[in-house]
């Protein structure tokens, strides 16, 4: 028998494990082939859909690009290749092959969808508008061109717009997936829980075992203080994978939310020994630690983790999310590291020179340490940014009273009180220091009176 009739067994025989669900053998089957007949571009393509079907996206990735340069006219390969590359974020790559789709087949739905994705999400909100709005002159149904541009203005907050473009999509194509459930989301972010609610429930009813629509509708249940039905959603998607991290990490917030410590420090761990490499976790462990009083291990992890941050670049330090670094301050000022707090503070403001936020937390890290010169220079600073700070001028007083400065906290409180003349926490630190100024200016007039004697 020829190579050529052993290629051909090969394919077939991995057509039939592919159809059957046995996806590893149907791979090793069509690589045999592939190893005898290594230029045929269909069964690269094979190979491709196979590899995705088991997860491993990078690899497929690499064979649906080859396949789409041997066939380069096969409408599917072109617009597979491309619809990959958008999913691996390669979107102008991606968007050169689909648009190269759309003009083999200006009916392939699926390739202007995925243009209108790629375009979303690459923040060009206007061009996939207008290739939404293109796409309807080709086709007669589009629902998940309309899904596609609901996704892109629910992104944006156009809530009322994008419930629109998934209704639509529902009743073109109602089997189509997931689109209840976004429907959903976006009934819950215009105010509409309860008739988000409902609709999540038909969703879950057709499809139960959807781990994207219960983790959607878990979290929405949380925002609504129904942490019982929540954790029920969350451990239903443990059933079906135990190891899903995002599930155990959805507990863990759900047991913060209702003061049960110790269990979210468990979950949080558990995400922590599934995904090492996972950040995310680290800081809601870390508040979950300072909540059951585990100062010690809170502390080790923050050091680490802070430590890291301050070793890396510049640049990559600004590619992080400023909330993120401002939520990592906090906790090491609670934790009483106040000193590595100031270090990330003035790393943060060499490329953030006039943020109030982090300003703020570097004049508090300097004040917790002893460090009254900076927090007072910084502190000044805030005040020439931002002169309604009421806070800033009360720490500046409370400086001043700390180094036993009464005439210049005095002063420090006329400013103060000229600006906030009803502030209570200002007229509380002027009876202080006027307190304390007392006994002084009595034994003044004493002396006076006795030298006048």
């Amino acid at each position: 028998m020829s190579d050529w009739n052993t290629a051909e067994e090969h394919v077939d025989r991995a057509l039939e494990l592919f159809r059957r669900g046995r996806l590893g053998e149907a791979e090793q089957a069509m690589r045999i082939a592939l190893s005898i007949s290594p230029d045929r571009g269909d069964w690269q393509f094979n190979l491709a859909l196979t590899l995705d079907a088991l997860g491993k996206n990078e690899e497929a990735l690499e064979w649906y690009i080859t396949a789409a340069k041997l066939l380069p006219d096969e409408v599917e390969v072109v617009a597979s290749a491309g619809i990959a590359l958008v999913k691996s974020e390669c979107f102008q790559d991606g968007l050169r092959l689909l648009e190269d789709a759309c003009r083999l087949d200006s009916s392939c739905e699926e390739a202007w969808a995925h243009r209108i994705d790629a375009l979303a999400r690459s923040d060009r909100y206007e061009e996939a508008e207008a290739i939404y709005f293109l796409a309807q002159q080709y086709l007669e149904d589009y629902p998940n061109c309309l899904y596609a541009m609901g996704e892109a203005l629910f992104e944006k907050g156009l809530n009322e717009r994008a419930i629109w473009c998934f209704r639509e999509a529902a009743r073109q194509e109602p089997t189509l997936p997931r689109v209840r459930a976004r429907l959903a989301a976006a009934l819950a972010a215009s105010g509409r829980s309860h008739r988000a609610v409902r609709m999540f429930l038909q969703e879950l009813r057709e499809h139960p075992g959807s781990m994207e629509t219960l983790l959607d509708f878990g979290d929405l249940l949380s925002e609504l203080g129904r942490y019982g039905e929540a954790e029920e959603k969350f451990r239903r998607m443990l059933e079906i994978n135990p190891a899903d991290t995002r599930a155990h990490q959805r507990l863990a917030n759900v047991a913060m939310s209702q003061g049960h410590f110790e269990e979210a420090v468990s979950e949080f761990e558990l995400v922590q020994s599934l995904a090492p490499d996972e950040e995310d976790v680290i800081l809601p462990l870390a508040a979950a630690l300072l909540s059951t009083k585990r100062t010690r291990e809170t502390r080790i992890l923050l050091v680490n983790f802070t430590e890291k941050i301050l070793e890396s670049s510049q640049k990559e330090l600004d590619l992080r999310h400023e909330e993120e670094m401002i939520e990592l301050i906090d906790l090491l000022l609670k934790g009483g590291l106040p000193g590595l707090a100031g270090d990330l503070c003035e790393k943060m403001l060499i490329t953030r020179p006039n943020d109030i936020a982090i300003l703020r937390r570097l004049a508090f890290a300097a004040f917790d340490r002893g460090d009254r010169r900076t927090g007072d220079r910084v502190s000044r600073r805030l005040i020439r940014l931002d002169p309604t700070l009421h806070a800033v001028h009360e720490n500046l007083i409370l400086s001043a009273i700390r180094a036993k400065k009464p005439a210049l906290a005095w002063a420090r409180i006329q400013r103060g009180l000229a600006r906030f003349p009803n502030h209570e926490g200002l007229r509380r630190l002027r009876t202080l220091v006027l307190m304390r100024r007392i006994p002084g200016l009595i034994s003044r007039l004493t002396r006076q009176k006795r030298a006048k004697v």
